[in-house]
């Protein structure tokens, strides 16, 4: 029986014969165009888990699951990853009487808690463990490919310049309305933005 992390990412890795990738090769803008946007790309490995998904739901009836992009594990900790880009949202979208609600609009469509919890159910059913999770650790890492600002003197500058020059930042609204759909998903759950 599976009990931990790492048994569970590496029975994921041979039982659907995965290779591991870096976060950033998940990131389909990137996967396009074979190159990274990062100024800092990421070395931590992780499994596709809507491959994972994908091969699970193979043969299976009924509604389709959601997925988180990614799977890893650091110690004990479970951690689930989502990816979510803005940059391209940002580039198609410049009509500036709209965009504050298009922004909205899409960050409403982010369902981050099915997508954990169809996730977590997945890792159960692969585990052939309904309590793998019960006493554990989860993480639910939500990636950006915008500039998040979380020096609060930044912000407040940003902000202070927004208003002199009555403009708006978008990634601010951006990240303020991604960050905030973290807290759809259970108060059990470790978050990171």
């Amino acid at each position: 029986m599976i009990t931990t992390p790492a048994e569970l990412y590496s029975k994921l890795l041979t039982n659907y014969h995965l290779s591991e990738h870096i976060l950033c090769d998940l990131h389909k803008p990137c996967n396009k165009t074979g190159g990274h946007r990062c100024s800092t790309v990421l070395k931590h490995k992780v499994i596709d888990f809507d491959r994972v998904k994908t091969e699970f739901q193979k043969g299976l009836l009924g509604p389709q699951k959601a997925s988180t992009d990614g799977f890893a594990f650091k110690d004990n900790l479970f951690c689930f990853v989502e990816l979510k880009g803005w940059a391209d949202f940002l580039i198609f979208h410049t009509d500036l009487t709209t965009l504050q609600l298009e922004i909205e609009e899409q960050a409403n469509k982010y369902n981050l808690n099915k997508k954990l919890t169809d996730s977590m159910f997945i890792c159960k059913e692969i585990a052939q463990n309904e309590d793998i999770f019960k006493d554990s650790q989860i993480a639910f890492i939500l990636v950006t490919d915008i500039d998040i600002d979380v020096d609060g003197t930044m912000e407040l500058y940003s902000d202070l310049m927004s208003l002199a020059e009555t403009s708006t930042d978008w990634k601010l609204v951006c990240n303020r309305e991604l960050k905030g759909k973290l807290s759809t998903l259970p108060t059990n759950i470790n978050t990171y933005y």
